[in-house]
């Protein structure tokens, strides 16, 4: 079966998709499942929304400066 699974951690939601769902272009997804992504990717537009996000960066070197002024 090719189920897509999700672990929460303390920072992180770890979403694991089968390499073999990939190759065919479908995964199954529980209704608890497809509800946490849903509620992680609204989070996200909200702090895009707010401001709380920062970059693209040009190099590296600029994104590791970026966090250091943070």
């Amino acid at each position: 079966m090719n189920q897509v699974t999700i672990e929460r951690t303390e920072k992180y939601l770890v979403v694991r998709i089968p390499i073999k769902s990939v190759g065919i272009g479908k995964a199954l997804i529980s209704a608890r499942s497809k509800n946490v992504i849903d509620k992680a990717i609204a989070e996200g537009f909200r702090d895009i929304e707010a401001g709380r996000v920062f970059g693209p960066f040009k190099n590296i070197r600029d994104f590791k400066t970026a966090l250091k002024k943070r």
